[in-house]
């Protein structure tokens, strides 16, 4: 453009000096003014604002839409309608952004609410369970104490059980010998009295040179060594054999007075053997009594164990499906948390987006408005023609 001006004032200056002389003093002086014209609208805010504008994606799209209408030498209504319809839509969407900004932070608030509960409604049943469970292991231990004392006293009261009937049994066995050895020699006494009797008999009639009563005698005599033989006194019978008749009256009374002493031995050995029984059984039934007893506080004592270990068992369970509450909850509360700020993030950033893109609207509006130079001005320099 500025090389055709100045070949034309060249050819001017050679054809017609004076003419071309006033003819390029014109154009120069009309350069001048869109020069200093152009440079007073690059000098206005508005210039600045625009080229603010520019930067940003959806004012770049603006300007190159009003570019093409300037270009074409259309009325910028259609644009000023268009901007109308922009800014509309997007304070709308605030609008809308804003009702469900409230709507999903009401429900932030309510679900991490719930979750706050269900965190603290888990601890105290952990709590709770943990407790109770503490308890009745405590419970449990005291049970199983009791159990094992109680099955060591019944051991105790069975083994003085087995000793008692043992030391029954020997004493009922020490009790027959000795009662029987006794009953044989009453037994024997019975056998040779009536013998010794029969040989006093004869000898208190015994008459001098009498030779049948002194065989009568002697045949006495032999029957009571033959019995001897098989009996506890043979000594005694021996003994007997030799003495003189005369003697035999003193022996017979010894002999009967040994004799009604063991039988009253026998007799004070039996009410002893019956006494010693009884004292036994009494004793046995105690001891019967007390293991009963105990077997009975044993097994009530067990059935109390085992229904404590259930409920021990139930608090285990209930602890753990509060710790799983717990871990579910508090990984929910985070998640969602995260979530909300997330959103609240994305909404702030949405929003400040917003505001910048309607006051670039705005801007444009007020510029076009009021400045419409030097957007024509500012479309030419940045060739958005």
């Amino acid at each position: 453009m500025k090389t055709l001006v100045t070949i034309a004032i060249v050819f001017c200056l050679l054809s017609h000096p004076v003419v071309c002389k006033k003819h390029y003093n014109d154009e120069e002086h009309s350069a001048f003014e869109k020069s200093h014209k152009k440079l007073s609208l690059q000098d206005d805010p508005s210039y600045s604002k625009l080229e603010e504008i520019q930067d940003h994606p959806l004012g770049s799209k603006i300007l190159q839409t009003i570019a093409l209408q300037l270009r074409g030498n259309e009325s910028l209504s259609a644009v000023s309608k268009l901007l109308n319809d922009l800014k509309g839509d997007l304070e709308g969407k605030q609008i809308d952004a804003d009702n469900e900004r409230a709507q999903i932070g009401s429900q932030c608030k309510k679900d991490l609410q719930n979750y706050s509960q269900r965190i603290s409604l888990s601890i105290n049943e952990i709590k709770d369970a943990e407790f109770k469970a503490k308890r009745l292991n405590e419970a449990i231990a005291v049970y199983q104490a009791e159990i094992n004392e109680k099955a060591r006293q019944i051991k105790v009261f069975q083994a003085k059980d087995d000793t008692l009937r043992e030391i029954r049994r020997q004493d009922n066995l020490d009790f027959s010998t000795r009662t029987t050895q006794m009953k044989e020699m009453v037994q024997a006494f019975e056998v040779i009295l009536p013998k010794l009797h029969q040989v006093w008999d004869v000898a208190a009639q015994h008459k001098a040179g009498s030779f049948i009563e002194e065989e009568a005698i002697n045949e006495a005599l032999v029957q009571l060594a033959k019995i001897g033989e098989e009996n506890p006194i043979t000594a005694m019978v021996a003994l007997t054999s030799t003495l003189e008749p005369t003697a035999v009256q003193t022996l017979i009374e010894k002999m009967e007075a040994i004799r009604d002493s063991i039988k009253e031995s026998i007799k004070a050995e039996e009410e002893a053997e019956a006494k010693n029984a009884r004292d036994t059984d009494t004793i046995l039934a105690a001891v019967f009594n007390a293991m009963e007893s105990l077997t009975r506080e044993k097994s009530s004592d067990e059935e109390a164990l085992q229904e404590t270990i259930r409920n021990r068992d139930i608090q285990d369970k209930r602890s753990r499906d509060a710790h799983a509450e717990f871990n579910a909850a508090k990984n929910g509360n985070q998640q969602r948390n995260q979530q909300c700020q997330e959103y609240e993030l994305q909404y702030q950033q949405n929003t400040i987006e917003r505001d910048k893109q309607i006051a670039i609207i705005k801007d444009v509006q007020n510029i076009i408005a009021t400045k419409i130079e030097v957007v024509t001005c500012f479309v030419e320099e940045n060739n958005l023609f």
